[in-house]
């Protein structure tokens, strides 16, 4: 479980890995039950229908068979035109985030937002941040985001972390660019009735990781650049991040046709809006260290999880 650092709205588990892990259960032959929380279904249909493949067919044979994957997949969605160089761009784009931990985990979209939001407000506000219970019991008060065993809090964290990110998505944003401009190249051999599809699945699932990035990248390189009294700087730096984030919604915006109209509303993981609303107020505060702010609140989990209890209210379901 990779909470506040997984994904919400694209994939991010690679098809090797998935063959990889899953393929340990039924080699050792504990295949008698699969249980898969996909969380969002949409953004994720390609790595859902490897597992159900797996679950069902076993491990597919070959040397290479994570490449096979995905240009099957390609096929049979985008054509036979474009299975081939799209076989590439999901290699690549799979490559393509920057790593963190030990063992090293890619950046999933909710980490970048997550992070981006909780970098601007310990600058604007330092330390104490709450953070407000999702899936706890109401009564549960809201916590302070303090010191753990395997980090600091504060300006303390702060520096470190845009030390960090500074050189992590420096690394990555080059990658993003090159898988952006792949897919954008391979878009043409599309049949144009599967092109919508195509821009949903892939090219905006690109831009969100592309340009979530380039946010984290920016907003620290923003914060550093405050803090060394570059004050120009650091509000081109911000003006750049709230670009980014304007594509992203662009993107999704473009993404949400059909039935699947206002699709977008319901993220409240990932929370895109959200952190356009933290770096508005990074970006007035740069200007004028006596703006009004947010209240020193991390809230992603508890407006998801208010808004889907909201939803199920008294139902339940009968699992015997």
């Amino acid at each position: 479980m990779m909470n506040n650092r997984a994904n919400q709205l694209t994939e991010m588990v690679p098809v090797d890995r998935i063959l990889s892990e899953l393929g340990r259960y039924i080699k050792a032959g504990a295949t008698q039950y699969m249980l898969l929380n996909t969380s969002d279904l949409r953004p994720v249909v390609m790595t859902t229908k490897v597992v159900m493949d797996l679950a069902y067919k076993g491990l597919p044979e070959g040397a290479d068979s994570s490449a096979e994957v995905y240009r099957q997949w390609a096929a049979e969605e985008f054509g036979a035109k474009a299975a081939a160089p799209l076989a590439d761009v999901y290699k690549a784009y799979f490559a393509a985030p920057a790593h963190f931990g030990h063992p090293a985990i890619e950046y999933g979209d909710q980490l970048y937002h997550t992070e981006t939001r909780q970098l601007a407000l310990t600058y604007m506000i330092d330390s104490p941040l709450y953070s407000i219970p999702s899936q706890a019991p109401k009564w549960e008060p809201a916590g302070m985001l303090g010191e753990r065993v395997d980090r600091p809090a504060g300006k303390e964290w702060l520096q470190q972390t845009i030390v960090k990110e500074i050189q992590q998505c420096g690394e990555a944003q080059p990658r993003w660019d090159a898988v952006w401009t792949k897919a954008l190249a391979v878009e043409p051999l599309v049949p144009a009735d599967r092109r919508s599809f195509y821009r949903a699945q892939l090219l905006t699932m690109i831009a969100i990781n592309r340009e979530s990035n380039r946010t984290l990248f920016e907003i620290s390189k923003a914060i550093q650049d405050a803090e060394g009294g570059q004050m120009d700087a650091a509000r081109e730096a911000t003006a750049r991040a709230l670009r980014s984030l304007d594509e992203i919604r662009q993107a999704q915006a473009a993404a949400e046709y059909g039935k699947w109209k206002n699709w977008y509303r319901g993220d409240w993981l990932t929370g895109v809006y959200q952190t356009q609303q933290v770096v508005k107020s990074l970006s007035a505060f740069l200007n004028d260290p006596l703006t009004h702010f947010p209240p020193p609140v991390v809230f992603t989990n508890w407006e998801a999880y208010y808004h889907i209890m909201h939803y199920e209210g008294d139902r339940s379901a009968d699992v015997h």
